[in-house]
């Protein structure tokens, strides 16, 4: 009597794609690069208008507005996410810009915004994500080597007034954000240009260029809000930042190691080392 092999097959477990919800910029494409490089599964919500179909085009992906919050979670379930990293540029939107589906306006309830500090703001909606089921993941557990660490960068090295400096911007920049207000500020010989505020970086270089005096190129601190929730909004250095420290003549850079993102990381080495400007990770 022929025998007869019957296999039985056991049900893999099946993988977890991480969601992504992106603005705009260059983080949400590191992160599907990353992503793609390591074969993690990955599908991502572009958040319209900030998000753009050339930056998502490496992974599967829709577009939503911030108020179709329905839309959203509905597809990252439908596409198996559990975890899920918010990365890229977003601006505030009024009520009349948001144009909610039912799913945000049972959040909205829940929110005064227009009382409501940013911090505060993103640390309700991520609640809100985690109730129905996910798991927002900081940008540093997805992708580690974006974080600054310390040391120098490159090949241009801080002068010891460079480094008198950033002491002094460290100490502003950490008491501004303590209070909420911003997370950089621009000093020259002992002088704080300008502080970072609403307007954000780009603004605030622009101010600092229109007030420097002749001598040593300021130099620009950015560290971490004391309490940074480093689920989102971590601050981020890039390219788009040595193209501005160029036309403005600022000197360098001193970051705060372990919360500040590095973008592009090769690109801006280089392109820093050829316009002589530092890049410095520090811990304090």
């Amino acid at each position: 009597m022929q025998s007869i092999n019957l296999k039985i097959h056991t049900p893999m477990t099946e993988r977890k794609t991480l969601g992504l919800i992106a603005g705009s910029g260059m983080m949400p494409v590191e992160i599907i690069r990353h992503c793609n490089r390591n074969d993690i599964p990955i599908f991502v919500v572009g958040l319209e208008p900030f998000a753009d179909e050339e930056q998502l085009a490496e992974a599967p992906h829709i577009f939503a507005r911030l108020g179709e919050v329905g839309k959203m979670m509905k597809a990252l379930k439908e596409h198996n996410v559990h975890n899920i990293v918010l990365a890229g540029g977003i601006k505030r939107p009024s009520f009349k810009e948001l144009i909610p589906d039912w799913e945000a306006v049972k959040i909205i309830a829940k929110i005064a915004m227009k009382k409501m500090s940013d911090d505060n703001l993103f640390r309700v909606v991520m609640d809100e994500i985690e109730k129905r089921g996910f798991k927002v993941v900081g940008i540093e557990e997805v992708v580690p080597e974006m974080l600054f660490q310390e040391g120098i960068y490159g090949k241009v090295k801080p002068s010891k007034e460079d480094m008198d400096d950033i002491e002094r911007g460290w100490t502003v920049a950490k008491a501004i954000g303590a209070v909420d207000v911003g997370q950089a500020v621009v000093v020259q010989e002992g002088l704080v240009l300008a502080m970072e505020a609403i307007e954000g970086t780009d603004m605030m270089l622009a101010r600092a260029a229109s007030l420097r005096k002749e001598g040593k190129k300021p130099v620009m601190v950015k560290v971490l809000k004391p309490g940074q929730d480093m689920r989102v909004d971590l601050p981020a250095i890039g390219l788009q930042t040595i193209d501005l420290f160029i036309k403005y003549g600022i000197g360098g850079i001193a970051v705060e190691a372990g919360g500040i993102l590095l973008i592009e990381k090769d690109a801006v080495i280089k392109k820093a080392d050829e316009n002589g400007i530092f890049i410095i990770g520090l811990k304090k």
